[in-house]
């Protein structure tokens, strides 16, 4: 098995897991890992040198993440609870998963890049180097972030402990 394979192999289903969690639509999830694998093999290609495949798999596939939800916001095509799918239906999302995926959607796309990542078990150094904050100001973002989200599942009567 070369390179590119056992990387593809190793993480395809981890990329997946986060970028589905951003955007909330398998399919759309699908393309953003097809796209961010793509790059990685091109940039094999070119013989660029590539020490972390993991970290780099999540930088871009995060940052592609973070330009889709932008797109969509700006074309006000978000749908934010009757998007939420998983790859082929092949469980169904319970209704707290939907409580917590409307207030996911309520955040700026960077700090519900920081919560997703976080929900990921992503160390602090992980999470900086895949959203390209600071890592000095992630505890700072991430404590502001997870009680902006904490407040909008207060307002939908959820609470998160």
């Amino acid at each position: 098995m070369n390179r590119f394979e056992n990387i593809y192999t190793k993480n395809y289903q981890l990329i997946f897991n986060v970028v589905q969690k951003m955007t909330c639509n398998a399919d759309d999830a699908s393309d953003i890992v097809q796209e961010t694998f793509i790059a990685l093999y091109q940039s094999f290609q070119k013989n660029v040198r590539i020490d972390y495949p993991r970290s780099w798999l999540y930088k871009v596939a995060v940052n592609k993440s973070i330009n889709y939800l932008k797109q969509q916001s700006k074309a006000d095509n978000i749908e934010l609870v009757n998007n939420i799918t998983t790859e082929e239906n092949y469980f169904e999302i319970n209704e707290q998963q939907k409580i917590v995926q409307y207030a996911l959607n309520k955040l700026k796309p960077d700090e519900k890049i920081l919560a997703v990542l976080y929900s990921e078990g992503m160390s602090y150094k992980e999470m900086a180097e895949m959203s390209g904050i600071k890592f000095t100001s992630i505890g700072k973002t991430l404590s502001r972030t997870l009680a902006k989200l904490g407040d909008e599942l207060k307002k939908l009567n959820y609470e998160m402990y």
